[in-house]
């Protein structure tokens, strides 16, 4: 794909929502560290505890006030807070019955997940958009407040989403926090990653072509060739240990 082109993320819909929406990463990290407590606590009480089945162990960990994820791992309890981020329970089993042994958190410290996410719009970058990466962040974030597309249906640039930008053959993804821009190492892959942005947004898979949502091939063909292309800071709001 052509470089000089940006997508945006917005946080899926969903009854836990509004923990996310407008969450700062500060505050994503406390959420975070209390998981990693309360998931060692709740080994802690069932340290020596002998559980009949799996099932017993899973109600154990609702009752202690955790989400369950559904999984077909039986020797693995995933656990999630509202915050959708999650740690491994892992789960012991002899003698006919089970008991709780150990964790693994590594996974809360990528809090903000592509899976979280919808993708709401991809283009070009406008001639506009000059200077570092900061500056045009800033410059996206001011457009998508005041003047934005009318072909862009998600809500005003704010504290949560993520601006995946390419340049230079880069891809690089930011998290619009509470102050500025946050960058994000491992939101999306580096290699095609706006390959599938467009893939996600045009209209005519034909015209896969780096170029986002231009026409479909027929629309294109009745067309005369188009002439070449010469190719006030964020304000946002402001609920993870070992």
């Amino acid at each position: 794909m052509q470089d000089n082109s940006f997508a945006i993320y917005q946080v899926k819909e969903g009854p836990d929502y509004h923990m996310l929406r407008f969450a700062s990463l500060d505050e994503l990290d406390r959420d975070g560290m209390r998981l990693r407590r309360d998931v060692h606590q709740a080994l802690e009480a069932a340290e020596g505890t002998l559980f009949p089945d799996r099932a017993a162990a899973v109600q154990f960990l609702r009752d202690e006030g955790f989400q369950v994820v559904a999984g077909n791992q039986p020797q693995m309890i995933t656990v999630r807070n509202m915050a959708r981020q999650e740690a491994n329970v892992y789960l012991t089993q002899g003698d006919g019955c089970c008991y709780l042994e150990g964790c693994d958190t590594r996974g809360i410290d990528h809090s903000v997940k592509m899976e979280n996410y919808d993708l709401v719009y991809a283009a070009a970058l406008s001639p506009k958009d000059e200077g570092d990466q900061r500056s045009i962040l800033e410059s996206l974030f001011v457009r998508f407040n005041q003047d934005r597309p009318e072909d862009f249906h998600g809500h005003s640039l704010s504290v949560s989403d993520v601006i995946v930008l390419k340049q230079r053959g880069q891809v690089t993804s930011y998290y619009t926090d509470s102050i500025g821009f946050r960058r994000l190492p491992d939101f999306l892959p580096t290699e095609n990653a706006l390959r599938n942005a467009e893939m996600a947004m045009e209209d005519d898979l034909n015209m896969i072509d780096g170029i986002i949502n231009n026409g479909s091939k027929d629309e294109k063909a009745l067309q005369a060739p188009p002439a070449p292309e010469h190719p006030p800071r964020p304000r946002h709001r402001n609920a993870p240990e070992r």
